[in-house]
């Protein structure tokens, strides 16, 4: 993992737990002050300038409004009604597809700190509607699992939804290191998830990440003490000999881990807003998926066309249930087009929640 040459600190941030633990990890970071968000410097107009920067920037900030919302869904794509946690945004890994770089305005990863009210805001809602079954992960705007090391928010996390039966979290990631986490288990409304690429995906377009062999490594040990898992293929690139590549990686998996320990697998083809493609090929010249032929979609991001999406699901659909006999396995945010060529119905959002939610309570009751 990367290492970051400067912090720079919110007024307000300096008497939580949370920054004294990630000031004391790096003690020899450069510490700045600042008044308030407001006061960063903007980036120049080309993203391609900065991302790096935002890489090794780390910025320590006070979550202003909520943490939890809901994921941010579209308009005639299937949602599984997912909840949030935004606890950072950005993140020390710099994939070439990572969506995030058409949405971050600032050159830093950051984190809040104010940990004590995001563990009061659960409390609240959660006591609300103490029988609905919540779908919770901080994955959606920074790897759970890539800052754990210097936040310790995992540690304080895990125990708090053992005490929740009607609640899961998800932490969802490209890391490996466990080693921290592991002794909290057994713990079954905590689910570990990976996201899957072939190696060659993964080296070449995933910088700073876990290998695959990595990954399924720790997948497997989350599974010996007592956490249930999750994968996600997303996004799923189509290159020459992707079959071959994805298959393999398919079969890896299966070697890997158990079909009941894996709560749900999900898969979600390359897509991306049109102001992404020129970033990635500026940044990525290697990688040449970003100027592969694809469509404007409905939901204004660049798709593969919908016979390659149809084939790639698939194909993917038939060897995960193969290897993995019985696995939920759902599209993330396709078309119902889509999902009545891939299984031959489409869910409405609440059917797919629905069945998700049946998911977590089976992985509850072990």
């Amino acid at each position: 993992m990367k290492s970051f040459r400067k912090i720079i600190l919110e007024n307000g941030v300096q008497g939580y737990e949370t920054t004294r633990r990630i000031l004391a990890r790096l003690p020899d970071v450069p510490v700045e002050e600042i008044p308030d968000i407001s006061a960063l410097r903007r980036p120049a107009a080309d993203p391609a300038l900065w991302l790096a920067e935002s890489k090794t920037t780390l910025l320590l900030a006070l979550q202003k409004g909520p943490f939890w919302r809901p994921c941010p869904g579209t308009r005639d794509y299937v949602c599984c009604g997912y909840q949030t946690l935004q606890v950072t945004v950005n993140c020390p890994f710099d994939c070439a597809y990572c969506i995030l770089q058409s949405y971050i305005n600032l050159p830093v990863t950051t984190i809040f700190v104010n940990i004590e009210d995001l563990l009061a805001e659960l409390d609240q809602k959660l006591a609300e509607d103490p029988e609905k079954i919540r779908r919770l992960g901080t994955g959606e705007f920074g790897d759970s699992l890539a800052l754990d090391g210097i936040m310790g928010l995992n540690e304080r996390l895990i125990p708090f939804f053992a005490r929740h039966p009607r609640a899961v979290l998800e932490i969802k990631t490209k890391w490996h290191d466990l080693a921290p986490l592991l002794p909290l288990g057994p713990n079954r409304q905590v689910i570990f998830a990976w996201s899957l690429n072939p190696p060659a995906i993964v080296r070449n377009a995933e910088r700073g990440s876990a290998s695959l062999g990595a990954r399924l490594k720790a997948a497997r040990q989350a599974q010996d003490a007592g956490f249930r898992l999750a994968f996600h293929f997303d996004p799923i690139i189509y290159f020459p000999g992707w079959e071959e590549a994805y298959r393999d990686t398919v079969a890896r998996l299966a070697a890997a881990v158990s079909p009941e320990a894996v709560v749900w697998i999900s898969l979600g083809a390359l897509r991306f807003l049109p102001a992404l493609r020129e970033i990635t090929m500026t940044r990525y010249p290697s990688c040449r998926f970003a100027a592969a032929e694809m469509v404007l979609a409905p939901d204004g991001k660049l798709r593969y066309f919908k016979t390659l999406r149809l084939e790639l699901y698939g194909r993917l659909r038939e060897w995960l249930e193969q290897a993995l006999p019985g696995v939920e396995i759902y599209l993330c945010m396709e078309s119902p087009r889509i999902w009545q060529g891939v299984f031959g119905a489409s869910p409405t959002e609440a059917e797919l929640g629905s069945r998700l939610d049946k998911r977590v309570v089976a992985a509850a009751r072990g």
